[in-house]
């Protein structure tokens, strides 16, 4: 069964979070309620994240995530699926709400 409030659209945006240091990634697809980031560097569940979202005309957004779910694949598995983790946005900003509903359409 899936659990998502929102159906997910494909988009490969760059997204930067901190752990330690500043990662640098790729979204894999969004919504209005979540994010789901390729990247190798997954946080545990539970986690809030400060995110940067930079959209194509090169505006940032920022705000915050909960990490609900990571995925590790075995390095030769990578190539058959994805390493990242789905994040569950905070109060996602309203240029963000607006710009999903515009690639939505």
């Amino acid at each position: 069964m899936d659990k998502r409030k929102s159906d997910r659209i494909i988009k490969r945006l760059e997204i930067k979070f901190r752990t330690e240091a500043e990662n640098t990634a790729i979204t894999s697809n969004l919504s209005e309620t979540g994010i789901f980031v390729t990247t190798n560097k997954g946080i545990e569940p539970g986690n809030v994240l400060n995110l940067r979202l930079n959209l194509p005309n090169s505006q940032e957004l920022f705000f915050a995530g909960r990490v609900v779910r990571n995925i590790k694949s075995a390095p030769a598995l990578v190539g058959n699926s994805k390493s990242g983790m789905g994040i569950q946005l905070v109060d996602p900003p309203l240029d963000y709400l607006n710009y999903v509903q515009s690639i939505r359409s």
